[in-house]
């Protein structure tokens, strides 16, 4: 795919083995270009090979060592993803986390990053969502009524942030964020050189729908997002910590309706967390990773308790996750 050295912004997202960018390593990369008036243009990602047998937390990213065994290094796609970023302002959410990953990832490599301009959609939202309790990608695109399908693959994170950045740019008018598209197209990368034979992308072998809208449940083609989830089953456990009251009291609803069980505690029967985010250190995420259950955010869990063959075989409904001032609106 040609990426054309024009203005605008790569919006990127990765999935770790872990949360230190010195001792740990990505697992998966994508980048979404998006224009300066907002538009999403051309898409990389690449599965990729930590060179470690380990790749992190396969209940959170769904990212199995069998996925990456024939990915390509970090180093191999190198010089292809700097070719993606340079002359683009660097987009993320928690652009803390993302860029300095990308960096040592970058330096392992021997590509010196220079100090580019870059865009955190997170710090953003206090702009252009000031009402958000919580702002991770998830609430800031239930309230934005940006559509999050493949939440915790990079591609399905990248769009979804490239949803976000466009309500945003949409939200500030024409010029928005001139001064970064000026920096940006002014910072020199360093000279990458190309391999003669270029390593083959590998991508996640289940598609992640790639438009964008209000929140909706998710066809069974476009379920990026369950992938290494089990399906549930009538009279599963399934238990609840955090998120916004008036999504989690819809889908414990929704979960008794559909034949589960709501329950209090995680065990070792506990067929699912619903949490968006299980390293919270509440006691229920902290037992969920002892024991190593299967954990969703909400926007997956809805899809999950839709899809799953239970035995109530009734209606699917639409669950507005978006909270309820939100909705009010």
């Amino acid at each position: 795919m040609h990426f054309p050295g024009t203005a605008g912004f790569a919006v990127l997202d990765l999935e770790t083995t872990g949360f230190s960018p010195r001792t740990e390593r990505v697992v998966e990369v994508a980048v979404v270009h998006v224009a300066p008036d907002g538009t999403a243009g051309a898409e990389w990602s690449t599965l990729v090979h930590p060179g470690r047998p380990t790749v992190g937390a396969t209940h959170v990213h769904g990212i199995r060592p069998a996925d990456v065994r024939s990915a390509p290094r970090f180093a191999d796609v190198a010089p292809a993803l700097v070719e993606v970023l340079a002359g683009r302002v660097v987009v993320a959410h928690n652009a803390g986390f993302d860029v300095p990953f990308l960096r040592a990832e970058l330096e392992r490599a021997g590509v010196v990053m220079p100090d580019v301009a870059q865009l955190c959609t997170l710090a953003e939202s206090r702009r252009h969502l000031p009402h958000l309790l919580r702002r991770k990608l998830a609430d800031c695109c239930a309230a934005a009524g940006v559509r999050l399908t493949g939440a915790h693959s990079a591609l399905g994170d990248a769009r979804a942030t490239a949803g976000l950045l466009a309500s945003y740019l949409r939200s500030a008018g024409p010029g928005a964020h001139a001064d970064l598209l000026r920096r940006a197209a002014t910072t020199v990368w360093p000279a990458v050189p190309v391999p003669p034979h270029p390593p083959a992308l590998r991508r996640r072998g289940a598609a992640v729908a790639a438009s964008v809208g209000a929140p909706r449940p998710v066809p069974l083609s476009e379920q990026g997002a369950l992938s290494g989830l089990p399906g549930l089953s009538e009279g599963d456990a399934v238990v609840f910590t955090g998120g916004d009251p008036d999504v989690r009291a819809l889908l414990e609803a929704r979960c008794r309706q559909r034949g589960l069980r709501v329950t209090s505690a995680v065990s070792r029967r506990t067929a699912l967390l619903v949490t968006d985010d299980v390293h919270s250190g509440t006691r229920k995420a902290t037992r969920a990773l002892e024991l190593g259950t299967p954990v969703a955010d909400t926007a997956t869990a809805a899809v999950l308790i839709e899809t799953s063959q239970l035995a109530t075989h009734d209606r699917p409904a639409v669950v507005d996750l978006r909270p309820a001032r939100v909705r009010a609106w």
